[in-house]
């Protein structure tokens, strides 16, 4: 269903997004489906679709994928593999269940069967969290079956790391606690499970496509895989050293890593021009090799104490991955203390 504002039509995005789930329907499903995409003029960042193969795409998703074949199928073929494999109908099934059920206790202790409203109760309780749980494990499965049809059509498989990614910087992250009671995973546990499918639908995108640079979705982007950084107070060097567990895939040239901090929410003044941005907060830009592999190993970038002034010495920082001039990886805020200056 489409919710919010109008459609939009007539933009770049509309041709861009018309070419790459052309390609992905022709692809990936020979059901008889009146596939439609429609771009929804919404501040929303989210895409959704029904049973019938109606897609949707809302405004607020278009900044975030612009003009990017790769994104776009990334989302499109998530979408697309919903309405393949029955996910909302398999929902809608699930809700007439429970509905029925509650209607069955209900007139249980109607009839005068006192242990008929705990049970409803208890019932109630359950099946909500399972049904989040299903709409949980359908996200997952959308995740790694679009993964597969982005293959056959011809977009990498990375680009669906890259997108969540992207999306996570844009939204945070859900704790485990309320991702318990979401309908959608954690972009981390997405990313853990996806992994388990990369390795055979990026052997069917090479055997498709053994040139990538001449496929529809280009060459494979560049993903950053950033853990947790933690940061140690170093007297003996004067020195924050700050460990950043970090590896790549498709990385042929170095990356950017950039610090940024602040205290009490707000940016941290540099004293040196040469941690300065251009309105003078401190900000560290470092460039490094970022390994191909399947695990972090750390990466370093040492703080001076003079850095900043004595009263900032405390502050929280994030830690951002660049390439091609774009951010495409970001962490959590940590913690960053910075030695006392030695005095001459």
């Amino acid at each position: 269903m489409m919710n919010g504002g109008g459609e939009i039509v007539g933009t770049t995005s509309n041709e861009t997004g018309d070419k790459v789930f052309h390609g992905l329907v022709s692809a990936g499903f020979a059901q008889p489906y009146p596939w439609k995409l429609t771009l929804v003029n919404s501040g929303v960042v989210n895409a959704s679709s029904t049973a019938g193969g109606q897609i949707y795409v809302y405004g607020g998703m278009l900044p975030v994928i612009g003009q990017n074949k790769g994104l776009w199928a990334a989302v499109l073929s998530h979408e697309t593999a919903h309405t393949g494999l029955r996910h909302q109908v398999n929902v809608y099934m699930r809700r007439v269940y429970i509905q029925q059920m509650i209607q069955y206790y209900r007139a249980r202790a109607s009839a005068g069967d006192n242990s008929a409203n705990w049970a409803l109760i208890g019932f109630v309780a359950a099946s909500k969290i399972s049904l989040t749980k299903m709409e949980r494990e359908q996200e997952h499965q959308a995740d790694q079956q679009g993964m597969f049809l982005m293959a056959k059509a011809g977009y990498h498989p990375d680009y669906v790391f890259a997108l969540h990614h992207v999306l996570l910087m844009r939204s945070g992250e859900q704790s485990k606690f309320g991702a318990f009671f979401s309908d959608h995973p954690r972009w981390e546990t997405r990313d853990q499970r996806d992994d388990k499918v990369y390795t055979d639908a990026l052997g069917e995108f090479n055997r498709l496509w053994p040139d990538a640079s001449i496929s529809p979705g280009g060459r494979p982007p560049v993903v950053a895989f950033l853990g947790q950084p933690t940061a140690v107070e170093n007297k003996a060097t004067g020195t924050a050293d700050i460990s950043l567990p970090l590896y790549c895939r498709n990385a042929d040239q170095l990356v950017d890593l950039v610090l940024v901090f602040n205290k009490g929410g707000h940016a941290v003044k540099a004293v040196s021009n040469e941690f300065a941005d251009k309105d003078g907060n401190f900000v560290v830009h470092e460039k490094s090799i970022c390994i191909d592999k399947s695990e972090a190993t750390p990466t370093y970038i040492h703080v001076p104490a003079g850095a900043v002034a004595e009263k900032d010495r405390a502050m929280k920082a994030a830690a951002f991955v660049g390439a091609s001039g774009e951010l495409i990886a970001g962490s959590k805020q940590f913690d960053v203390r910075l030695p006392k200056l030695k005095k001459k």
